[in-house]
């Protein structure tokens, strides 16, 4: 039996990115410090590219702080008298004057969740950061406000899950404040959170509490929770988390990454060395847009060109690709029609007047199977290429069929454990030991999803004699089309 078919994958690879424009996002590169003078340089060239609607400046930084991860902090970045100030907060408590108490309080708690870098490893700092929540949470209480009295105590167990509120220091009051919190967090549905890590022998933080090290999953109560992940020295940015009842959600953090993320004052990379530059800046840029929607990045530094101060700028594509990178001498500093012919080609227009071009977009296609050096302007001539007409094994459709049933049934078998205590404890707050198997069940299931496609693939085909396949590339507009077609 012969199913006749004609596959045709059609690419359009266009030198012009018209479609970049609202999408579009432009950040800085730098090995090092950035230079002093660089936001002066680059500000015309700026100016022109978001007249073209690419987004810059604090545009994205603000955009990426607040989807991905904004800088951890450290002490340097507390008030120098936190603790001091948390002290005279609990005494304005103590004496019954709660307003005062939450004025002093409630910018203190604020800037520990901004700067939670700092209360990494420093026991301390976080007992401090404890006293200041309780208290937080009792002055608002008696000041009339238990929402916000119950918001503080709920931070405070997401935060310290192991900590208790003792009635011979803070009074009834807040133990049984704190009890009737716990007991409320408790009844609502967990979320789940998987932690994924690009070396597993990084640390993991989960407000600012060390959880583990290595990939991790955690069944969380709901709320805000911040994500930090250390390698060596090596500290992430701050991740935040809204864990919602039921949530599945899965976070990838690279200290590495988050090392060469700089958002504050400008946004972009700075590398530590010239060779970590070269080998990550195009990848990392189409993550950086990737995760905050962008359609295409433009990456501009201030660098030496033989010997030369200039702006240099590249068009990165979402697949970690550079297709176009141009450079524009700063001596003697460059007229504003020189930088707008910059601005349009990074923006993709068939501009090169006036500048250095070193890349301007063209790329090589290979035919069939041919090692030929096509640029994106063949005729459109396909070159044949032969395939493989020997017989196929009659066994191989019940093999693959198996292996598709057995990964089926075992995924379905570690999804029904879920979630459930391995003791058989009905308790979902104090289960000790919780089955986490969705990645490998649904991994199961997708393997064996596989391997069933495969399966009815060999079933119903099988090999012609006189198969073709034929790849094209044309010239069409403002670019190309390439294709593949077939038969089978």
């Amino acid at each position: 039996m012969r199913f006749p078919g004609l596959v045709l994958l059609v690419l359009a690879v266009c030198a012009r990115v018209a479609a970049a424009g609202n999408d579009g996002i432009v950040i800085e590169s730098y090995t090092g410090k950035r230079p002093d003078d660089a936001g002066k340089a680059i500000a015309p060239l700026l100016r022109e590219l978001a007249q073209r609607g690419f987004q810059t400046d604090s545009q994205v930084g603000t955009k990426f702080e607040d989807r991905v991860s904004r800088h951890a902090g450290g002490a340097a970045d507390l008030p120098a008298s936190f603790g001091t100030e948390v002290e005279k907060g609990t005494k304005a408590w103590a004496s019954g004057r709660f307003e005062d108490a939450v004025g002093i309080l409630s910018p203190l708690t604020e800037a520990a969740r901004v700067a939670n870098g700092a209360f990494i490893g420093n026991a301390k700092l976080r007992d401090t950061l404890l006293r200041a929540l309780v208290v937080l949470g009792l002055s608002q209480q008696r000041l009339g406000d238990p929402a916000a009295a119950t918001t503080a105590f709920a931070e405070l167990i997401r935060t310290f899950p192991d900590a208790t509120v003792a009635r011979s220091t803070y009074g009834p009051e807040a133990a049984q404040l704190f009890e009737q919190t716990r007991k409320t967090l408790a009844s609502e549905a967990r979320g789940r959170l998987l932690i994924k890590l690009a070396d597993e022998q990084t640390e993991v933080y989960i407000d600012e509490r060390l959880e583990r090290r290595g990939s991790t999953v955690k069944q969380l109560i709901p709320g805000d929770y911040r994500i930090n992940a250390q390698l060596g020295a090596q500290r992430s940015r701050t991740h935040r988390v809204t864990v919602r009842p039921g949530d599945d959600i899965t976070l990838t953090i690279d200290p590495v990454f988050d090392a060469a993320v700089h958002t504050t004052g400008w946004s972009g990379f700075a590398f530590q060395t010239a060779a970590e530059r070269e080998r990550l800046e195009s990848a990392y840029a189409a993550m950086f847009a990737k995760a905050i929607d962008g359609t295409a990045v433009v990456v501009i530094s201030v660098d030496s060109v033989r010997s030369t101060r200039a702006i240099v700028g590249s068009l990165v594509l979402l697949n970690g690709k550079e297709i176009r990178r141009a450079s524009l001498a700063l001596d003697p500093p460059p007229s504003s029609e020189r930088v707008e012919a910059l601005a349009k080609f990074l923006a993709g227009e068939k501009v090169t007047a006036g500048i250095d071009v070193e890349l301007d977009g063209a790329i090589p296609v290979l035919t069939g199977g041919n090692s030929g050096t096509g640029t994106g302007t063949g005729t459109g001539t396909p070159a044949p290429r032969d395939t493989d007409t020997k017989p196929r094994w009659i066994g191989w459709p019940i093999i693959t069929g198996v292996v598709a049933a057995g990964a089926i049934g075992t995924g379905a078998y570690l999804l029904s454990k879920d979630g459930t205590c391995k003791d058989g404890s009905d308790d979902p707050l104090r289960c000790p030991d919780l089955y986490e198997n969705k990645p490998p069940g649904w991994g199961a299931i997708a393997g064996g999803a596989v391997f069933a496609g495969i399966t009815v693939y060999l079933i119903v085909t099988r090999p012609s004699p006189a198969k073709k396949t034929q790849a094209f590339v044309a010239p069409a507009g403002d670019g190309a089309i390439a294709g593949v077609s077939g038969r089978w």
